[in-house]
């Protein structure tokens, strides 16, 4: 039950900054502005990929890669709350979209998640540290990838002629 929660908490903090970030981004030093139709396809897209790690972890616990992905995935979310919705917000003293479902859901359902799988696996801590990482980075190039992408798709003069 922890994984599916986690995935509620994933898709509410993704719904608030598809809401809200892309007019935050124009005045915040933190974020290079988005369009508001190329960072929807871009979260709805790691939405769906989150959706596809929690489910074949849920299908087959027992498989390692999945088990790495899935604890990648909600340990590159934890950090994701403080780097960068928690430094954005104290920084730029004001609203960073995310902080609100990453401080009240991503924080306790994502560490209930995190808890249950290094309960329930062989994974280390420090595997999982590691996961963290690697997922991240992994994320931070496909969100880059799928702006390229929705670029592409939603601005007529990026298209070739």
């Amino acid at each position: 039950m922890e994984i599916p929660l986690f995935l509620i908490a994933f898709t509410l903090h993704n719904l608030e900054e598809a809401i809200f970030l892309p007019a935050w981004s124009k005045t915040s030093r933190f974020q290079k502005t988005v369009e508001p139709k190329v960072f929807r396809f871009a979260v709805t897209i790691i939405t769906l990929l989150a959706y596809l790690i929690g489910m074949l972890y849920v299908l087959w616990p027992s498989n390692t890669y999945f088990q790495y992905l899935q604890s990648g995935l909600i340990g590159a979310m934890l950090l994701n709350v403080i780097v960068p919705h928690v430094i954005a917000t104290i920084v730029e003293r004001k609203y960073s979209p995310g902080i609100v479902t990453g401080l009240f859901m991503i924080f306790p359902l994502g560490g209930l998640a995190m808890y249950h799988i290094l309960h329930v696996t062989e994974i280390a801590l420090l595997e999982v540290i590691v996961a963290s990482i690697g997922i991240g980075i992994l994320l931070l190039g496909v969100i880059f990838a799928l702006f390229g992408i929705g670029k592409y798709f939603f601005h007529e003069e990026c298209r070739p002629k």
